[in-house]
């Protein structure tokens, strides 16, 4: 019987290690145990969605900034799952009771692809009670207007009410998690291309918390505030982090050719004379430095929707620079040089270019060209007026046209075509998106029956992408 009462209470101990459970099923400490970086994750959600979410949080009633810093240090002392959740539980009890709310029920077509609160009801991290709390504040969730975002009439978000730190440029810890947590949320509730990004945002939070707290200097912590920037792979994205005057040189724009930097454009013809810069010119050292070293080495700190936009928008970025001029080594006719060229302020690299201005010409007998830049909606009608004998017309759409796409689209089609769906955020239901538009191209009898050819590339962006979309359909 000895024998049996040993062999049964090793059994026991055995399958509780394995398990990493106690008898009444609770947790072992070890499994308990929760690292730095996914306990702060943690506080960064529950700081965004009580922000959103909860409706006395959502009416400004508390400071809530403070809120987080004092939970930080706190946070990080939890010793364990039960310990974290007992602070978060006590956390929502202390913001007061949430009323049921009886128009929370969802109603109309969303658009759900940036939509995720299942970390809400992640066991690993939350307990039952937590979860079921979560849960209790999505169902009624606050309906009003929020004291810290608002929609603007077409569609786009603003934030409001946002405290302001100034002299911070190199933040303490604590500032520097602040910020990050703002800014991961603000992307996580109302950025439309979320489901679109290269790196999953979860993911990214994980990565960038470790660094945001192990940066030790100002420059580590705004290469860092760009790297994060670029994470949304948008070429719209961007962050300011200097307040001197950023100067250019009178290139407009340096293309990736055969995997050289070459000089494809000038802002200023005269200027570009002047600085003795050409068409065809590779770039391919500047102050010193490898050019395409410097723009490998810069890559990852800079936005774009595409891996050639990303080396452009580097490129770009190597060129400008607070100093009056910069001195270029260049290729040019198989002879290497160097040029001295000076940097001029925005304002002053008027555009002046030489050459042919015409909007529209005939290039043979059957085709006609169309070149969309700075079309002017009065000219459109005469274009396909001159080419209405043509077989075919190539449209130009490699650079920023007029918002014309439903006059011009008129003269390609015979009925009007839906094109793209519009969804902008409902503010009653953070990260979730409602369908209110479906634009429609223009239509006329008398529409051009011949060919089209559109033309796009790299410099096809935002809003010639949508008049792309349109054109296309037409």
């Amino acid at each position: 019987m000895k024998n049996y009462l040993l062999f049964l209470l090793l059994s026991v101990f055995v399958l509780t290690q394995v398990s990493g459970q106690s008898m009444d099923g609770s947790l072992s400490p070890e499994e308990n145990r929760l690292s730095e970086t996914t306990k702060l994750a943690s506080l960064c959600k529950l700081y965004g969605y009580l922000k959103y979410y909860n409706p006395n949080v959502a009416k400004g009633k508390f400071s809530w900034d403070e809120h987080l810093l004092e939970k930080i240090p706190e946070v990080l002392n939890a010793s364990n799952k039960n310990s974290l959740c007992q602070l978060y539980l006590d956390w929502i009890a202390s913001l007061g009771e949430v009323p049921i709310c009886k128009k929370c029920k969802t109603k109309g077509e969303y658009f759900d692809k940036n939509f995720d609160l299942f970390w809400t009801q992640d066991s690993s991290i939350f307990s039952s009670e937590l979860r079921s709390e979560l849960k209790y504040i999505e169902e009624n969730r606050n309906q009003e207007e929020n004291h810290y975002v608002s929609q603007e009439p077409v569609g786009t978000i603003k934030t409001t009410n946002e405290t302001a730190y100034e002299n911070l440029d190199f933040p303490t810890e604590e500032y520097r998690l602040l910020g990050l947590f703002k800014y991961w949320n603000t992307i996580e509730y109302f950025f439309p291309y979320k489901y679109l990004m290269d790196q999953n945002w979860d993911s990214v939070l994980i990565e960038i918390i470790p660094r945001m707290r192990d940066a030790s200097k100002e420059e580590d912590y705004k290469n860092l505030l760009s790297d994060l920037v670029a994470k949304l792979a948008d070429t719209h994205a961007g962050i300011g982090l200097s307040s001197e005057v950023v100067m250019m040189l009178p290139i407009t724009r340096v293309s990736y050719i055969e995997n050289s930097a070459v000089i494809t454009d000038f802002y200023n013809d005269s200027l570009a004379n002047l600085n003795d810069l050409k068409i065809g010119d590779i770039i391919l050292k500047i102050d010193g430095l490898d050019f395409q070293e410097e723009a490998s080495n810069r890559l990852s700190r800079n936005p774009g929707s595409n891996p050639l936009k990303k080396i452009l928008r580097t490129y770009s970025s190597l060129l400008a620079g607070t100093e009056s001029s910069a001195k270029l080594t260049i290729l040019r006719d198989g002879e290497t040089r160097e040029i001295h060229a000076n940097r001029y302020k925005y304002q002053d690299l008027y555009i002046h270019k030489n050459g042919d201005t015409s909007k529209f010409k005939s290039i043979s007998d059957n085709i006609g060209y169309i070149d969309m830049d700075d079309l002017k909606e009065e000219e459109i009608a005469l274009a396909f007026e001159a080419f209405q004998d043509k077989s075919c017309i190539i449209i130009d759409l490699r650079n920023y046209p007029n918002p014309i796409y439903k006059e011009f689209t008129k003269y390609l089609n015979f009925e009007e075509k839906e094109f793209c769906r519009i969804y902008k955020p409902d503010l009653s239901y953070p990260s979730r998106y409602k369908y209110f538009s479906n634009p429609k191209t223009g239509a006329s009898k008398t529409a051009f029956n011949g060919k089209v050819v559109l033309l796009v590339n790299e410099n096809t962006q935002s809003r010639a992408e949508f008049t792309a979309m349109a054109i296309q359909t037409a």
